[in-house]
């Protein structure tokens, strides 16, 4: 059995070989608490997947902040609706990165007026890094058009197929 002076000297012997690796024990030390410290909130509000097709900086709007949707139906606009499934949302979002911006000779020719519109509002939750805001979306059912501040956007089947399952998961009401 092996006594506890014994167990003493033979940690000390080995880190006695350790001596010799001072700096690099070290480096490798810190970089191990560094990469623990910052790597949660670095990768939970991560910039690089931007939401770049929107124009809109990515340090502004951090796609994995958005938390809630709102919508609210150009049918019933009484009746607003209110989605959190981060998941999804986070979906929709990349989906909405693929999106095609329109020119302007081809936005005078799209006719949005008595069209069914979807009014969708990406909420930004507040952290550490950005306040709280709303991003404004209109989203143009029977063309597949969606509007972000004063640009017209052609989106693809999976970002209708996106907000279809959006549609049939809403929350009646708006969040709190």
């Amino acid at each position: 059995m092996h006594s506890f002076s014994a167990l003493i000297f033979s940690w000390r012997m080995r880190l006695t070989t350790l001596k010799r690796h001072k700096i690099a024990l070290s480096l490798s030390v810190m970089i191990l608490i560094a990469a623990a410290v910052c790597g949660p909130p670095i990768y939970q509000e991560s910039w690089l997947d931007p939401f770049s097709t929107l124009d809109i900086p990515n340090r502004e709007l951090r796609p994995h902040a958005i938390a809630m949707l709102g919508i609210l139906n150009s049918d019933d606009p009484f009746h607003p609706y209110y989605y959190t499934n981060k998941g999804k949302i986070l979906e929709l979002i990349h989906n909405l990165r693929r999106a095609t911006p329109l020119s302007s000779s081809e936005q005078d020719l799209v006719s949005l007026e008595n069209q069914k519109v979807q009014y969708i509002t990406l909420h930004r939750t507040p952290s550490t890094y950005h306040t709280e805001e709303d991003f404004a979306l209109q989203y143009y059912t029977e063309k597949g058009i969606v509007r972000f501040g004063q640009q017209l956007f052609k989106i693809n089947e999976a970002t209708i197929y996106s907000i279809s399952q959006i549609n049939e998961g809403l929350t009646t009401g708006w969040w709190k």
